[in-house]
């Protein structure tokens, strides 16, 4: 055993309180057992998991059932937790204690769980000398006693951390004796002050129980494998250490297999006499190829010890041949800097709690390859022992943190354990426990002393130790200015301008460290925003080597609904009858609560992608942003397409390459082109001409399928820079129009609508018999969004305190009149929006113009007046459409939804969806299903009838060139016509990009959805959406962005929706009819 197993498990049993139960006083951590050691299991193991026996009490002091009194046991599965099958509830908090703030000390009403289970010793176990055994718990929350046949065997407390022990004088040999297993968890202990991690409070036994069975005369029971390389990063040195426990001589044999099988080395051995300790040995290894998170070499360690002829023992461990350094002021690993694009990761699962299923962490951690993500915090514990392993498999970076938290403690700074002598001992041992279960993988390159738990001297030791322990690695914390606990300035949360301040620095103590942000991007709701602007940053300052994002996924739990329907929806905070709460702060994820990609992943997959590209005249200059690989193994598909007016995306050319090394390694940057001749015969001339190029893997990778896209990028060609004004045409027949019931009704050949002059809005408005919008819902002018996540803590509150969500119309006039050189009607309505109670608003001039083909042409100019607030939601027409019209089909960015800061992930193209997925139906309902930068947009039945919509930024003085879709002569028109007339749709532009970052304000934006802003609001849950009898429908000028203030920066001031007069007119017209 290694000398630090073996302190700690004397520290944990030292300085008993004998007054106090061990759950009860810091000093006690651990009883009897066995030190911290490398996560394997040997031969012969039996997994214990299945159905317990359980018994459920109020009180550690309640008596204990007796085994034969059976309506006091039902049965649980482990792992599990109990709150999860009908015992108690769950319980989130962000960082609040549950209970009273008076650490050491748990709350007397402390739910304690009795469980039972009996196992038999395989016979085959028992031969050849046989064999000392032990129970392994993985993870049980937050403490326990175990017996086993009626006697005590340990106690075990860190709900993240492994507990071995030792049960070889108390268990019966054979497959006919029946062993009885009973272990008394309690659900508060001293642990969970310093437990306190933003999640649920879940209980039981959650990770697997094994019976595990160690040769009695020779055995190795731990062992550390250091991996060291030359100054040239070439040549190896496999430094190990083993602990074994030896009653007789034995003789131990280490050999290396590469991934195909084959031995690297010849056999090394060494004769280990009786009684020995420990044992040090060095291998050199001729240049092995190197672990990296983008190229994962994997060696296979065999570790055999033998007696004789005999094996007794025979342990396999992946090995990574890779080197962790501070060097020149940066993380790197063999040699080079390594740029961090992770996210922090929760053990969760919605039905089964932090009892996860390996093959559910193993989706995890393909869907983060899969969307460019390489590296992980394991946030704010050590999750299953799975992961780190499967990531030495795919490849990412580590950051392996303690079991440690104590957010809570904040309320009174008196309280605070973590520089307090008294709890030395159980930070130091959450520490050993994360570092020896880990310490062989090569996946693992940073250790992190825990997670918000202020800072003091038990950091320090911590610190220390593992320094002292591992050397092969860097430490981390967060905690602590300067950082005299952590070899990397961590940081969280900060905005963009700060992390470029702190990128610029170069003079402080700790002005060689890199800066890494544990945590940002807080992808609570809707967002996060201005991820691309984080890239970027880190990007330009060396010393900035990226971060984090928080966090992977939401962690709602499956509760079902109250109505007998038998459905579920995903809970969080306070549906449980849970008080205090922190509510819905505990669905912050990339991810659903089940696991699957949400627009925060999609957005992040393009923002993360290793591959940037930029255009330069016409030619495209890529870059390499991987830290090790080169391209090689990839190949690009570009493609010239160009979108016809109001048609389907046309491809004009194509072609495929693949790349190789030449010129593509990591961090070179290099030219593919030119284009110019390859467009110049094609109508650049034409709008909306663009250049596509996609890179995607030529093999199937452990990760993804062939043809896997990593990166992509899009740029217009066309200069698209006049503007053409469609020509009047003349000799068209008026509307007919009169004014019956208080209201004004127009009619054509084909149309007709009915206005009604006091409330200064269309009631109805139908093309040859068809009902374009629903019954007194015609189009308005609105401003109000449903408040996201990101917004409730600030904005939403201002622009609450301004009424923005109670804006009412006051019609000040309305005038019609038909122009008859132009053959339009047109109404005139001047009014004061404003909100209720307060003196500021809107002046308003909205002008309806009804060409004779029966279009709606609806002009806005809004000058805003009084003190007003400096910022808006939104600003748009609003209407609601009859309920069939359940099909949208778009020009603009796609397929998903996008905002002006979280946008990148949208492609151009020509798209079509239903209404159902037009929405993002988050977990708390909020603002969502917004599309930017759109051109044209079609809302429409299922036989494509409906309406048409796009908008135009120009004054009421160009009305005249916007009045009519096509020209009444059978002459065709010329291409410069068709390019910016009303009817063709190319009303507004998008800029020539000469790099894959959007800019500008180009397009409009729109949303389709069952549900108003209003309905959105009021929801607390998805299935408390009543909807509306219709589709609401809006198209916005402009909307303000996301940010992440939820727990973060607010938008980008570029991103703001600033307070100023609007203009804009909105085209729309009956399509498929």
């Amino acid at each position: 055993m290694s000398m630090t197993g073996s302190a700690l498990w004397e520290s944990g049993m030292m300085d008993k309180e004998d007054s106090l139960p061990d759950y009860s006083t810091e000093h006690v951590f651990c009883r009897n057992r066995l030190p911290p050691r490398a996560y394997f299991l040997p031969a012969q193991h039996l997994l214990l998991s299945g159905r317990w026996r359980f018994h459920y009490a109020s009180s550690p002091l309640e008596a204990d059932p007796p085994p034969h009194k059976v309506n006091a046991w039902s049965l649980i599965d482990v792992p599990g937790h109990w709150q999860l099958q009908g015992y108690g509830h769950p319980h989130y908090t962000n960082f609040d204690y549950p209970f009273p703030a008076h650490p050491p000390y748990p709350p007397s009403d402390n739910p304690t769980g009795l469980y039972e289970t009996d196992f038999s010793i395989p016979v085959d176990w028992e031969i050849d000398g046989g064999f000392t055994y032990r129970l392994r718990f993985e993870g049980v929350d937050s403490a326990y006693h175990v017996w086993v046949n009626g006697k005590e065997v340990g106690y075990g407390q860190g709900s993240r951390n492994a507990s071995e022990f030792d049960i070889s004088d108390v268990v019966r040999g054979g497959e006919r004796q029946k062993n009885t297993l009973r272990v008394k968890v309690y659900q508060w202990s001293d642990g969970s002050y310093i437990e306190d991690q933003d999640m649920w409070w879940l209980s039981g036994i959650y990770r697997d129980v094994s019976l595990l069975a160690f040769p009695k005369k020779a055995h190795v029971e731990d062992f550390f494998v250091r991996t060291e390389l030359d100054e040239h990063y070439k040549d190896a040195t496999l430094d190990m250490t083993c602990w074994p426990q030896l009653e007789t001589a034995a003789r131990i044999t280490f050999q290396l297999f590469d991934a195909s099988g084959h031995k690297v080395i010849k056999p090394q051995s060494w004769d280990l006499a009786a009684g020995t300790f420990s044992h040090d040995c060095k291998i050199s290894v001729p240049n092995p190829s190197k672990w990296t998170a983008e190229h994962p070499n994997l060696y296979r360690l065999s570790i055999t010890l033998s007696a004789g002829d005999y094996v007794l023992q025979k342990i396999i461990q992946d090995v990574g041949f890779r080197k962790v350094e501070l060097k020149d002021g940066l993380v790197q690993v063999n040699g080079r800097p390594v740029t961090f694009r992770g996210v922090n990761r929760h053990d969760h699962h919605p039905r089964f709690g932090r009892a996860v299923p390996i093959e559910f962490i193993k989706h995890d951690l393909l869907l983060m390859k899969q969307h460019n993500i390489n590296a992980i915090r394991c946030s704010h514990y050590p999750n299953h022992p799975s992961l780190v392993a499967f990531a030495n498999e795919v490849g990412l970076w580590i950051m392996d943190e303690a079991d440690l938290e104590c957010h809570g403690a904040g309320v009174d700074g008196s309280i605070i354990p973590s520089d307090k002598p008294s709890w030395k001992g159980a930070y130091l041992d959450r520490m050993h426990q994360l570092v020896q279960r880990d310490k062989n993988n090569p996946s693992v390159i940073i250790w992190s002393l825990g997670n918000e738990s202020y800072f003091g001297q038990n950091h320090v030791a911590m610190y220390q130790w593992s320094k002292s322990f591992d050397k092969t690695r860097l430490v981390h914390y967060e905690g602590g200015r300067p950082y005299v606990a952590s070899d990397i300035c961590s940081s969280m949360y900060n905005s963009i301008d700060d992390i470029a301040n702190l990128g610029q620095v170069k003079e402080g103590r700790d002005s060689e460290k890199p800066v890494i942000l544990q945590e940002y991007g807080h992808a609570m709701g809707n967002g996060p925003g201005a991820l691309k602007e984080y890239q970027d940053t880190f990007y330009k300052y060396r010393r900035l080597q990226g971060g984090f994002i928080w966090e992977w996924c939401n962690h709602g739990l499956l509760k079902k609904l109250d109505d007998g329907s038998g459905k579920s929806f995903f809970a969080y905070g306070g549906d449980f009858g849970d008080e205090p709460n922190d509510k819905n702060f505990v669905c912050d994820g990339l991810c659903t609560s089940d696991h699957q990609p949400g627009p925060g992943l999609i957005e992040l997959k393009k923002v993360y992608q290793p591959i940037t590209v930029t255009m330069k005249e016409d030619t495209l200059l890529v870059r390499n942003r991987y830290d090790f690989v080169s391209l090689a193994g990839l190949q690009y598909t570009w493609t010239i397409t160009h979108f016809p007016l109001d048609g389907e995306e046309q491809e004009l050319v194509s072609g495929t390459e693949h790349l190789n090394d030449y010129q593509t390694e990591a961090g070179s940057e290099f030219a593919i082109g030119p284009f110019g001749p390859r467009v110049s015969k094609y109508h650049l001339s034409h709008p909306e001409t663009w250049l596509k190029i996609s890179f995607r893997s030529q093999s199937k990778l452990r990760w993804a399928e062939y043809g896997h896209e990593i990166a992509w990028a899009e740029f217009r060609l066309d200069a698209n820079e006049r503007e053409w004004k469609a020509p009047l045409v003349a000799s068209l027949p008026a509307p007919r129009t009169n004014e019956l019931g208080g209201l004004l009704r127009i009619h054509g050949a084909n149309y007709s609508m009915a206005f009604d002059p006091i409330q200064a809005k269309f009631l109805s408005w139908s093309y040859r018999g068809i009902d374009l919008i629903s019954e007194d819902a015609g189009p308005k002018l609105t401003f109000w969004r449903a408040p996201t996540d990101n917004d409730k803590p600030g904005a939403a509150n201002v622009w609450r305190g301004w009424r923005l969500h109670l804006m009412t119309q006051e019609v000040r006039s309305v005038k019609h009149q038909y122009i008859e050189d132009s053959g339009r009607f047109e109404i005139v309505v001047k009014s004061w929006i404003a909100p209720k109670v307060l003196a500021w608003g809107f002046e308003t001039t909205t002008t309806y113009t009804i060409p004779s083909q029966g279009k709606l042409l609806v002009h806005v100019h809004a000058t805003p007046k009084g003190g007003t607030p400096s910022l808006l939601p939104r600003v748009g027409l609003e209407m609601m459409l009859p309920s069939d019209r359940t099909v949208a089909q778009w020009f603009g960015l796609g397929p998903g939804q996008s905002y002006r800061d979280m946008k990148e992930a949208g492609k151009i193209g020509v798209w079509k969806r239903n209404l159902d997925d037009m929405m993002v139906n988050y977990e708390m309902p909020q603002e969502n299903g917004n599309r930017a930068e759109t051109r044209w947009v079609k809302v429409t039945d299922e036989r494509g009838i409906g309406l048409k919509a796009a908008l135009h930024r120009q004054t009421a003085s160009d009305l005249s060139s916007l009045q009519h879709s096509r020209t009444q002569s059978t002459g065709t028109q010329s291409p410069s016509s068709q390019r910016s007339s009303v009817g063709s749709w190319e009303l507004v532009q998008r800029p020539k990009e000469q790099s894959d970052t959007r800019s500008g304000r180009p397009g409009f934006d729109f949303a389709v959805s069952k549900y108003t802003s209003e309905d959105l609001d009021q929801a607390q849950h998805p299935h408390e959406l009543r909807g509306s009898k219709g589709v609401n429908f809006r198209i916005d000028d402009d909307h303000h962005g996301l940010g992440s203030a939820s727990c973060g920066p607010d938008t980008l001031e570029q991103h703001q929706l600033k307070m100023r007069e609007f203009d804009f007119t909105v085209i729309l017209e009956a399509t498929g009819v």
